[in-house]
């Protein structure tokens, strides 16, 4: 059965307007990427362009002001990483319980037997087809479709907006040396994936969206995992990891809890009710 793909749902004025702030401090349109726009070079660059903005002195190179004074404070200013306020998690979450609703909708729309209404536990109980030995539910139908369509909707709506900040389907290891969980880049992945490689990414974890620090998915702010359960209104749960995975006999949210937020916070799962 086809899917369509959903288009992003706009976020509010808020995000706009301080797009628009931005670029008229970087003097870069507000659809370009800050990674591009808010760099040292772009930023001197464009300071050395505007005479009001250096000093000369007889026999001595142009000086900027802010620079020559304060190169201490701006150098410890490149190591702190920006990392989103509450106000712009708040505009993320709602995008993406957006995404959950939008992609909620078009698959109920598409199944044949529900045509757009939210299926019944006894809908949802039922087998539509085999893989394997594998009995296929509804549910289990349902549920895949949405994810994937709701995984789409947020690619494009943070293609850009807060782009530095948030991370989709980003995959983590744990370091063997340190003990540590980082990210690992997705080049390496697909090289492995390409080269038949799955074991290398045996004990990853790859939650659906990751918010960090700018530029920095190691410095981990939020996470977020898409649920549908089937019927909408059932809690929804978190995946356990089967007898002889590494991480058995604890669940995707134990360890996203452990590994990626380091016990200083829990996972949120998004459904089409809001964020759990």
């Amino acid at each position: 059965m086809s899917t369509r793909r959903i288009a992003p749902p706009p976020l509010g004025p808020p995000v706009l307007v301080a797009l628009t702030l931005l670029a008229g401090c970087t003097g870069v349109s507000p659809h370009v990427p800050s990674y591009y726009a808010q760099t040292t070079d772009s930023a001197t660059n464009g300071c050395l362009r505007n005479p009001a903005c250096y000093t000369t002195r007889p026999g001595e190179e142009a000086v900027i002001p802010w620079l020559s004074r304060a190169v201490d404070a701006a150098r410890t200013a490149t190591t702190v990483e920006m990392v989103l306020q509450d106000a712009e998690i708040k505009l993320v979450e709602q995008t993406l319980v957006q995404c959950a609703q939008a992609a909620n909708e078009q698959v109920n729309k598409e199944d044949e037997e529900l045509r757009g209404r939210e299926p019944t536990a006894e809908q949802c109980r039922q087998v539509v087809r085999r893989e394997g030995n594998t009995e296929v539910t509804r549910a289990m139908d349902l549920g895949a479709r949405k994810h994937k369509l709701a995984l789409d909707c947020v690619r494009a709506a943070f293609a850009e907006r807060f782009s530095e900040n948030v991370s989709v389907e980003p995959t983590y290891q744990k370091e063997s040396s340190t003990g540590l969980w980082r990210w690992i880049d997705p080049v390496q992945v697909a090289e492995w994936l390409k080269l038949g490689l799955k074991s290398q990414l045996w004990g990853s974890l790859v939650p659906d969206l990751v918010l960090h620090a700018s530029r920095n998915p190691n410095q981990i702010q939020r996470v977020y995992d898409f649920k549908f359960p089937c019927p909408s209104d059932k809690r929804p749960s978190w995946r356990p990891y089967s007898k002889g995975h590494p991480h058995h006999p604890k669940d995707q949210k134990e360890m996203y809890e452990e590994a990626l937020l380091g016990g200083k916070g829990q996972p949120g799962a998004v459904t089409i009710n809001g964020i759990k």
